[in-house]
């Protein structure tokens, strides 16, 4: 929704006006919008050498000062060199040159997990031609995941760009993985087990090899017997995963498991409760979570925040509820990818999240001064002034907005290194 703006001199600003600025780079305010707080930000303003501004009536407090009281205001412009003024311009010179690191270290996430993808791509391909090369080649990326995660102190959790199509199955593998092996590290598990759970979520829907696609990419309802052929894909990727070598026993319970529910809701055992183990149970947890935010048809897909909110409200009994709590703290209340609005009413998606500081995730901000190539990426936890009010759904968003943020058409997620932020 276009708000009413009214361009006032600058001798008519006062405290309380919400304003906005045309140029991100002719002002030392962090922001191009806000709301004036204090004389000394006018006297930033004055000194900065802006002459008309952006009145926005109904995100102020107050009216602007008449003309007949403005040309009376005594003139407490700061000059130039004026150290307030110059700390405003060191903090944002800082802040620009943070952003210029954080786009680099989130660009070295991005080749990362491209490489990844591809190489998911090339073992799951070639698992039944080459089946002993593939393993190990899913070992090893299985292994430096692990190695990385129990090797840092602090997790970034990132948004990344994915491709959709036929390529769905090869990030889907991949982000099950990296949410379960994330999941695990907060829950403590040793190495080993880390590695079963990875080398088996990476191969946990082989049997879908087996499932016509006409039912995999079905965007209307399934019908009783397209739902019952699809459900054998655990007793398919059973059968097979029985033929790999190497795979160990706790790999092979999370490709049997990872449709099994708590309640004895799922498939194919309807195993309840203590019967199903701990690694299934971790898998059935973010193997659903990427299901419900990458549907067949996006239209139907959920919001990240949506898809937290959708299993704890409704699907609460199927899940090991101590995991369930702990999966939502890893990815937070605004899980990268999310849509969200601001208290000063800025937008911006929600692109990494710290789980050790879940209201503070860092966002990718709006700001049509700026160009979208030199997009803001701004820590909440930078600025305990802000806060997000509300997420919204991408159809949601104003034609150039969506275009700016670009929101992602599938929702992938990598883990970012301590080597991707030097």
């Amino acid at each position: 929704m276009s708000l009413t703006e009214i361009r006032i001199p600058i001798e008519q600003v006062r405290e309380g006006l919400y304003i906005r600025l045309d140029s991100w780079m002719s002002h030392p305010f962090l922001f191009n919008s806000f709301k004036v707080r204090d004389a000394r930000q006018i006297e930033a303003l004055r000194a900065s050498g802006i002459r008309e501004v952006a009145y926005i009536p109904a995100r102020s407090d107050c009216e602007p000062l008449p003309p007949q009281a403005a040309t009376v205001q005594p003139d407490t412009t700061l000059k130039q060199t004026d150290p307030a003024l110059q700390a405003l311009w060191q903090e944002k010179q800082a802040r620009r040159q943070k952003v210029a690191e954080r786009r680099a270290a989130i660009g070295q996430c991005e080749q990362r997990f491209n490489k990844s993808v591809n190489s998911v791509k090339a073992l799951l391909k070639g698992l039944f031609a080459r089946p002993r090369e593939s393993v190990e080649q899913a070992q090893a990326l299985v292994t430096e995941m692990v190695e990385s995660l129990l090797a840092e102190k602090e997790v970034v959790i990132h948004l990344m760009s994915s491709k959709a199509g036929d390529e769905n199955a090869y990030y889907h593998a991949l982000n099950v993985t990296v949410l379960a092996l994330m999941l695990a590290r907060e829950v403590g598990l040793p190495a080993e087990a880390m590695r079963a759970l990875g080398l088996g979520c990476l191969l946990h829907d082989i049997g879908k090899e087996r499932i016509p696609s006409q039912i995999l990419l079905k965007r209307t309802p399934w019908t009783a017997a397209e739902r019952s052929f699809y459900q054998q894909h655990v007793a398919y990727g059973i059968e097979a995963a029985q033929r790999l070598p190497g795979l160990t026993p706790g790999a092979l319970e999370v490709i049997a498991g990872h449709h099994e529910m708590l309640d004895g809701s799922g498939y194919p055992g309807h195993l309840e409760g203590e019967r199903i183990g701990r690694l299934a149970r971790i898998a059935a947890i973010v193997n659903a979570y990427d299901n419900h935010c990458n549907r067949v048809n996006p239209a139907d897909s959920l919001t990240p925040a949506e898809a937290l909110a959708y299993m704890f409200k409704h699907q609460k009994a199927q899940f090991d509820p101590v995991l369930l709590k702990l999966f939502i703290r890893c990815l937070g209340v605004y899980p990268p990818g999310s849509l969200v609005q601001l208290n000063n009413d800025a937008l911006g998606m929600v692109v990494s999240v710290k789980p050790d500081r879940l209201l503070q995730p860092t966002i990718l901000l709006y700001d049509p001064a700026i160009p979208k190539e030199e997009a803001v990426f701004f820590d909440l936890d930078e600025a305990p002034e802000l806060a997000i009010v509300r997420t919204l759904r991408p159809a949601a968003l104003p034609p150039e907005v969506h275009d700016y943020l670009n929101p992602r058409a599938r929702v992938s997620y990598f883990l970012e290194r301590a080597s991707d932020r030097r």
